[in-house]
C-alpha cells in the first residue's frame, strides 16, 4: 500500500485533478476432466498496477506489471500524459460523485484454501462424478469442470481511501452424454458458484446429481418434441439467472443505456426517459440488485473506484426502478453517490461499469415449486441453462434451456426436446403472474460475463424462485 501512496501523493504533485492506482494478483486453477482421465489443468499467476488519472476533464490509464518504483512512476507520468491528451478533446465537463473516504479490509469468509488444498482432492471428485455417470445406460461422454479463483487487491486514491481486498471464487460442473434412439443429448449439473472456501466444494453432492443427469440425458434421448404456439412456462432458478442476466441485468447498465458501449454491444430499450414509470413487469417482479450479497461472485465490498458495495432495487413492484451507474455518470441521474458496480478484470483493464449480483425476488406468499406446478393446468417447466439470443437493444430475446418437462393437469408427465420461447423482454417480465416463496430460492451466475472493447470477464451471483409466465411462444428448435 506505501508504492501505491507514494504514486497517488506524486500525481497530486503534478496537478491530477483525480487519480487511482490499484494492485490486483489475479489467481485462477482451472480443472477439466474427460470419462475418467484428466483432460487438462491450468493455472495463472497475473499481477500488476493499473493507474487511472483525471487532468481537468481528460482521462489516462496506464500499467505495468514491474513493481518498482521507476516502473510504477513511469505509468503514472504514462496516464498523466494520455489524460492531458484527452482533455483536449474533452466535449464536457467530467462531474465525479461523492464517496466517503474508505481505509479497510474486505475478504472472503473461508475456512480453506482452495489453493492450499492438493489438487488431487478436486480431481478425485469429478473423476468419481465421470465413473457414476458412464455407468449410466448410453452414457458416452462424461465431462468435469472446476475453476477456483483468488483476486487480491490494493487501492488508494488522492480522496484517501486506502482498501484491500481479497476474494475466493469457486464454480463446479459436470456433464453427462447420452446417445439413444438416433439422438445425442447432454445434462449437466452445475452447483451455484460462489465467493467462498474450499469447504463449499467438499459439500457438494457430486455422486446422487452424477448419477441423476446420467439418467435424464439418455430420458431426453426419447423425448417428445414440442408443439410450436403459446403456451405457459415455469422457470427454475438456474434458467432465470441467464434470463436476468441478459433481459434485465445488461440493459440496466447505464453505459450502455447512455450509448457508449454501442459500437461494442449495442444499447437498451431501458431508456432514462423510463425511469420511475415504465412497467418493465408485472407488479410481482421485483429485482434486486444487491453487491452486498454474502457469498456473492460480485460481492467485493468496494469497487475498483473506491465506491462501497450496496443494494437497490433495479426494478421495484414491476417498475423500471434503477441502473448499474459509475461515478462519472451519477451525475446524469441527479444522483449524490455510484451505487458500487465499477470494476475491472485485470490490472492492465480500465474499470468499467458492471452488472451487479441480481436476482429476482421471492413470492411473498407461501407457494412451493409442488403447488405451482399443480396450480398449473398445462405449460412446461424449464431447468437449467441452454442457447440464447438477444438483439442489440436487448429487447427481442430467444431462450432454450438444459431440460424440459411437460405439464398436464398439474403434473410432470415426461420429458420433452428441442424447446425454445421467444418474447420481448419486457412483455415476458410482465407475463409473470406467480413466483414461489423463499424456502425455494437459489442462486445461480456467471464468471464469464463479457463486455467492452479490449473485452473483459466479469462475475456476478443471479438468484430467483421459480417463477411462473403466462402466454409465452414456444417453438421447436431446428
Amino acid at each position: 500500500m506505501d508504492k501505491l501512496r507514494e504514486i497517488i501523493k506524486y500525481l497530486e504533485g503534478r496537478q491530477a485533478r483525480f487519480a487511482d492506482a490499484r494492485e490486483h494478483l489475479f489467481r485462477q486453477r482451472e480443472i477439466y476432466t474427460e470419462d475418467t482421465r484428466v483432460e487438462q489443468i491450468t493455472e495463472q499467476d497475473i499481477s500488476g498496477v493499473g493507474i487511472k488519472v483525471l487532468y481537468n476533464n481528460g482521462w489516462g490509464y496506464a500499467s505495468t506489471s514491474a513493481m518498482d518504483m521507476d516502473s510504477l512512476r513511469a505509468a503514472a507520468d504514462k496516464a498523466l500524459s494520455l489524460a492531458k491528451y484527452a482533455d483536449k478533446s474533452a466535449v464536457e465537463p467530467v462531474v465525479l460523485a461523492a464517496e466517503p473516504r474508505h481505509t479497510g479490509r474486505f475478504a472472503t469468509n473461508i475456512k480453506e484454501n482452495p489453493f492450499e488444498v492438493k489438487i488431487s482432492d478436486a480431481v478425485g471428485a469429478l473423476l468419481e462424478a465421470g465413473e457414476i455417470s458412464l455407468k449410466g445406460k448410453d452414457i458416452i461422454k462424461a465431462n468435469g469442470y472446476l475453476v477456483l479463483r483468488n483476486m487480491r487487491k490494493k487501492y488508494a486514491n488522492t480522496e484517501g481511501s486506502a482498501i484491500e481486498t481479497d476474494i475466493y471464487t469457486i464454480l463446479p460442473e459436470i456433464q453427462a452424454t447420452a446417445r439413444a434412439n438416433g439422438e445425442v443429448k447432454s445434462r449437466h449439473y452445475w452447483a451455484s458458484p460462489e465467493t467462498a472456501g474450499y469447504e463449499f466444494f467438499r459439500g457438494i453432492d457430486f455422486k446422487t446429481n452424477a448419477a441423476r443427469i446420467a439418467e435424464q440425458a439418455r430420458e431426453h434421448c426419447f423425448a417428445r418434441a414440442c408443439e410450436s404456439g403459446p403456451t405457459t412456462l415455469i422457470l427454475d432458478p438456474e434458467h432465470l439467472s441467464l434470463t436476468i442476466h441478459e433481459s434485465v441485468g445488461h440493459p440496466t447498465e447505464l453505459d450502455r443505456v447512455l450509448g457508449y458501449e454501442e459500437s461494442c454491444a449495442g444499447r437498451s430499450f431501458a431508456t432514462m426517459d423510463k425511469l420511475g414509470k415504465f412497467k418493465y413487469g408485472s407488479e410481482l417482479v421485483n429485482l434486486v440488485a444487491d453487491n452486498t450479497l454474502e457469498g456473492g461472485l460480485a460481492s467485493c465490498g468496494y469497487d475498483d473506484e473506491g465506491v462501497e458495495c450496496q443494494k437497490w432495487h433495479i426494478v421495484k413492484d414491476g417498475i423500471l426502478n434503477g441502473y448499474g451507474v459509475n461515478r462519472e455518470l451519477a451525475h446524469k441521474m441527479n444522483m449524490s453517490r455510484a451505487n458500487g458496480t465499477t470494476r475491472a478484470t485485470l490490472y492492465s483493464d480500465v474499470p468499467i461499469t458492471r452488472m451487479p449480483n441480481l436476482y429476482l425476488a421471492p413470492g411473498k406468499k407461501p407457494l412451493t415449486k409442488e403447488q405451482l406446478i399443480a396450480d398449473t393446468e398445462s405449460g412446461i417447466y424449464i431447468e437449467g441453462m441452454g442457447s440464447f439470443s438477444i438483439d442489440q437493444m436487448r429487447l427481442n430475446m430467444q431462450f432454450g434451456g438444459d431440460a424440459f418437462w411437460e405439464i398436464k393437469n398439474g403434473k410432470i408427465t415426461g420429458m420433452l426436446k428441442d424447446v425454445v420461447y421467444n418474447a420481448l423482454s419486457y412483455e415476458f417480465w410482465r407475463s409473470c403472474d406467480a413466483i414461489a416463496d423463499e424456502s425455494e430460492f437459489r442462486r445461480a451466475g456467471f464468471i464469464t460475463c463479457g463486455k467492452g472493447d479490449p473485452m473483459q470477464a466479469a462475475q456476478m451471483t443471479h438468484g430467483a424462485s421459480p417463477a411462473r409466465f403466462r402466454n409465452i411462444t414456444v417453438r421447436r428448435a431446428k
